[in-house]
């Protein structure tokens, strides 16, 4: 503090102790000297006080603040500044706010801001639109006026961002994505958007795949049974035997693309299995699978446990990811596949080759239909692309998860974990 205030405090730290001086040499009683002046400096405290108060009391407004000096002048000031602070965080709060507030009520999907009871604080005019959310529904529970079990899912998950598609409650034939994002300790975001046109392009997608694979597969089969029939004739002339052997590796070629464009639309078709789910023994198909490939597999199984799925799928999803390792590694290169108890109580299969390894920037991409890292050697070895398409849809429609950790040089390893049982 500035020294002028300190030396106000000592003038009248000193006219307590003249008075009680003049007092005492006057009256000869120092102790009631004492005393008086004491009091009479209590006094004024106090009347200094209560001015501080009832100053305090009416909002601390600059022009009524009380006529002071020394401390209490210092003390006034710094309260001052303080609610002029105060004063100023709230403007830019408020201006933030308002800016936020824009930013949402612009924003072309249904935007409502939750507490940590899932109570709605605020809401933007698109969902009223998509969700039926109007502002009389502020501080209701976002579950209890959207009936939704997937919606109450989402809710109660701690991963953030996670999303869910539900039909909207105003109507029955638009198709929502929710996604749910923490944006502080007590607050949560809300996202709705229409996916109706999406979901519809997806399953126009769908059912062209599904359809032209369908009418594709008839003469593909009679085309590969015909050349196969030519070949094995013994009266092929040999200038003709390269041709048709070409021929008919492609005729398979394709054929295997149809079917695995089916599977893939089958995957796709349906979410739910779980009305056709049964105990599956993993030691038995890992070993049954590894059986039907002509090169040596070693395998390691290290739990007994079984899960729950869809049997066809996991030897599916078993046979493609060793074909995978199969595929793009040279002939005698080490292939192990191992079943084990992983972490967070999952139950992992492992595919690992000591193969040339896979760069980086591909292993984001590898599960995505017909994207091949080297295009030339995948279409020699005769894959078809979507092999690991075909894994990552099994693996979600299990509730498991596919994980690729590959460097170059040292070799590849692909992982699905489960849920226990």
């Amino acid at each position: 503090m500035k020294p002028s205030i300190w030396l106000i405090e000592k003038w009248r730290l000193f006219i307590i102790v003249l008075a009680t001086s003049i007092g005492g040499l006057l009256t000869d009683e120092w102790l009631i000297s004492l005393t008086l002046s004491l009091f009479f400096y209590i006094i004024w405290m106090y009347h200094k006080l209560q001015q501080f108060y009832i100053w305090m009391a009416d909002g601390t407004k600059q022009d009524s603040a009380p006529d002071s000096d020394g401390i209490w002048d210092k003390i006034n000031y710094q309260v001052l500044q303080t609610k002029n602070k105060s004063n100023n965080r709230k403007k830019r709060m408020n201006v933030l706010l308002k800016r936020s507030q824009n930013i949402l009520k612009g924003f072309p999907y249904a935007a409502i801001v939750l507490n940590q009871n899932n109570e709605i604080d605020w809401s933007n005019k698109k969902s009223g639109l998509l969700l039926n959310i109007v502002k009389n529904d502020r501080g209701q529970r976002i579950n209890n006026l959207i009936r939704s079990p997937k919606l109450y899912k989402l809710l109660s998950s701690s991963e953030d961002g996670s999303e869910v598609e539900i039909e909207s409650p105003k109507d029955l034939s638009t198709q929502l994505l929710l996604k749910l994002i923490s944006i502080g300790p007590d607050s949560k975001l809300l996202i709705a958007r229409d996916i109706t046109q999406r979901n519809k392009t997806l399953e126009m997608r769908k059912n062209f795949i599904s359809n032209a694979s369908h009418e594709l597969r008839t003469p593909l089969t009679v085309i590969s049974g015909y050349l196969e029939m030519i070949k094995e004739s013994g009266e092929l002339p040999k200038s003709l035997s390269s041709q048709i052997d070409v021929s008919y590796e492609q005729s398979e070629r394709m054929r295997n693309i149809i079917e695995d464009l089916l599977t893939l639309s089958r995957l796709e078709s349906t979410d739910d299995i779980q009305d056709i789910s049964v105990d599956i023994d993993m030691n038995e198909i890992i070993n049954h699978v590894c059986q039907d490939f002509d090169r040596k597999i070693t395998i390691e199984i290290e739990t007994n446990k079984t899960i729950q799925g869809v049997e066809t799928e996991i030897i599916s999803l078993c046979t493609n990811l060793i074909q995978n390792s199969m595929f793009y590694t040279p002939k005698g290169t080490k292939i192990i596949v191992r079943w084990y108890e992983g972490e967070n109580d999952k139950l992992c299969l492992d595919v690992q080759d000591f193969g040339k390894g896979i760069p980086e920037k591909h292993i984001v991409h590898l599960t995505e239909r017909f994207y091949r890292v080297d295009k030339g050697r995948s279409k020699e070895r005769g894959g078809t692309g979507l092999g690991l398409a075909i894994v990552n849809h099994i693996a979600h429609r299990h509730n498991a998860e596919l994980r690729i950790d590959s460097k170059v040089g040292v070799g590849s390893t692909f992982t699905v974990c489960f849920v226990k049982v």
